[in-house]
């Protein structure tokens, strides 16, 4: 990724909002080419409580809003002339929805929230941003913390999209009242993720799979031995099907605090990376898939080419 400055064209900034995570990308737009100056990634767990009380806790708001107003700095610092914030799955489960898009508003940031199908399409324009993929038809896997999105197409062209409420902290909150779970909250798990997985369409035969999100890069950097789930040595990284079902088994039978003693797991990460991984694993045994690629990318990289070229 360039990391430039100089005399530039609109800087501008996308933050994805997402139901764990904070992700913001910083870039401008040189001819054809997207030039990124800063990708920043924080662990907000905005939806905490969401998927229980279909409400964004009060103290939920006035950290995420102080995450918020911390990265329109760092973005003002870096010349961007326009900032929006993207929220998906939290903030659409949540029935105080309007009262936290206000409180974004009141720290300078215009938090817009995405639909399920709007979310997987712009995942799917930003996971192959800087891919070097076998063809131009592929399929791209979204596990978040409360959905899971699943596209298909080519060159950025969505053919079909679909979301599921089914993620990492949902699983967790419903399913895992400790780590390790219990045998029977184990098969709770299972029958959730596989009830609702099956709900998405089937893919055509031999597409290439990419995963984004912090599920597949945390388990991408464990198979790597990156030292950290955002290493960029990960982006690219080829996960085979037999490598996620090992992580899955280890992860699951693990304590929390081992968990959190392992470099390449985020610590606000630990509580939930077993149930990410579970998922992973059943949709990807399910559909028979030999192995999907790593894509540190995502959403935010397909909004900020849509804010870039006026489309957003």
């Amino acid at each position: 990724m360039t990391q430039a400055r100089g005399s530039l064209p609109q800087i501008q900034s996308a933050i994805d909002l997402g139901t764990n995570t904070i992700l913001m990308v910083t870039g401008y737009l040189d001819g054809d080419s997207v030039h990124i100056l800063d990708d920043a990634h924080e662990i907000a767990r905005l939806g905490k409580g969401v998927d229980a009380t279909r409400q964004i806790l009060p103290e939920t708001i006035d950290r995420v809003c102080g995450l918020l107003a911390d990265y329109r700095r760092r973005a003002k610092g870096l010349g961007a002339t326009r900032i929006r914030a993207f929220g998906t799955s939290a903030l659409r489960d949540a029935a105080n929805k309007e009262a936290f898009i206000a409180a974004a508003g009141q720290v300078g940031v215009r938090l817009v929230e995405l639909s399920g199908d709007q979310e997987a399409r712009y995942t799917f324009a930003g996971a192959a941003f800087g891919q070097h993929l076998p063809s131009p038809r592929y399929a791209v896997i979204d596990i978040g913390g409360g959905s899971t999105e699943l596209a298909l197409g080519s060159e950025g062209a969505v053919e079909r999209s679909q979301s599921v409420d089914v993620g990492a902290v949902r699983v967790t909150e419903r399913c895992f009242a400790q780590l390790p779970p219990t045998t029977a909250e184990l098969q709770q798990a299972r029958t959730m993720i596989d009830d609702t997985l099956q709900q998405l369409f089937a893919l055509p035969p031999d597409v290439h799979l990419i995963g984004v999100a912090g599920t597949v890069t945390t388990l991408g950097a464990l198979d790597a031995g990156a030292q950290r789930f955002d290493s960029p040595r990960i982006d690219g990284h080829l996960l085979s099907r037999d490598a996620v079902a090992d992580l899955s088994r280890r992860l699951l039978a693990m304590p929390h605090q081992e968990i959190r003693d392992l470099p390449q797991v985020n610590e606000q990460r630990a509580d939930i990376i077993g149930a990410g991984a579970l998922i992973l694993r059943t949709f990807v045994e399910s559909r028979q898939l030999p192995a999907i690629t790593v894509s540190t990318r995502g959403i935010r990289y397909g909004l900020l080419l849509d804010m870039l070229t006026g489309q957003l």
